[in-house]
């Protein structure tokens, strides 16, 4: 048996977020609109623009603070802001989707890759329809719902893939209707890299959803499930849904 890993997590360079050290700009394209942002990391100042008029301008809303990085990005074809805490026993790695409503700078969605300082394992869940104004601590947003998630996690043993010989080990990460979705850890390779793969199980059959990040997404109480988001390009962070009845059809045609 191999002896229980105590992780003191730092984080590899697949999980950061990318930064910029000068002024960055997202356009995108709504109804008969544009919207830009732009984030200077330096000065920490976020313009948001509709249609080359200036909308707003929000002081400290990203930089650096130690081992955290605020920053704005690109988010499933749209805008967001990232956390990232690579400095805490868990780490931290957030993205917060950004809409306008009028001229109120809103957060839409809050999507959380977590991994917990304990015991390794990774969190992928997501919160959306929250509606919450845009505010220079928008990053404590998360925590309402990322305490339950990583104090569930604790729980969590892993010892099958550290014994000899290694099994793998499936870690739940919620049900949408019939179906369970769970984090699949096939080696400790997987849980050092913070690489497991997500599977849909369903009467005992399974399907194997992807091999990358995949988030479960409730709605804003955080306790509904609504659907499985499934990240299709780590760079772009373009999401594809996939709703009860879809997970269910895949793991019926397995």
């Amino acid at each position: 048996m191999r002896p229980l890993i105590a992780f003191a997590i730092f984080i590899a360079a697949a999980l950061a977020t990318t930064t910029y050290a000068k002024p960055y700009t997202i356009t995108v394209n709504r109804a008969d609109s544009s919207e830009s942002y732009t984030a200077d990391i330096e000065s920490g100042i976020l313009i948001i623009e509709r249609s080359g008029e200036t909308i707003t301008t929000l002081p400290n809303i990203v930089g650096y603070t130690g081992q955290i990085t605020r920053a704005l990005t690109s988010f499933n074809n749209g805008p967001a802001l990232s956390y990232e805490n690579s400095g805490s026993n868990t780490y931290f790695e957030v993205f917060y989707t950004l809409t306008l409503n009028k001229s109120t700078p809103l957060i839409d969605c809050a999507y959380a890759n977590i991994r917990n300082g304990q015991n390794g394992v990774s969190v992928r869940k997501a919160v959306c329809n929250l509606e919450a104004p845009l505010s220079n601590n928008y990053q404590d947003l998360i925590f309402k719902y990322s305490d339950a998630w990583i104090d569930a996690s604790n729980k969590v043993s892993l010892q099958s893939i550290m014994d000899e010989p290694s099994k793998a080990a499936l870690v739940l990460l919620g049900s949408l209707g019939e179906v369970n979705l769970s984090l699949r850890y096939e080696s400790i390779e997987d849980l050092m890299s913070a690489t497991p793969g997500t599977i849909a199980t369903k009467g005992g059959e399974f399907h194997e959803v992807t091999a990358g990040n995949a988030y479960l997404v409730y709605d804003a109480d955080g306790i509904t499930p609504l659907a499985l988001d499934v990240e299709m390009d780590p760079i772009s962070h373009t999401l594809k849904r996939l709703t009860p009845t879809e997970l269910s059809r895949a793991i019926d045609a397995n």
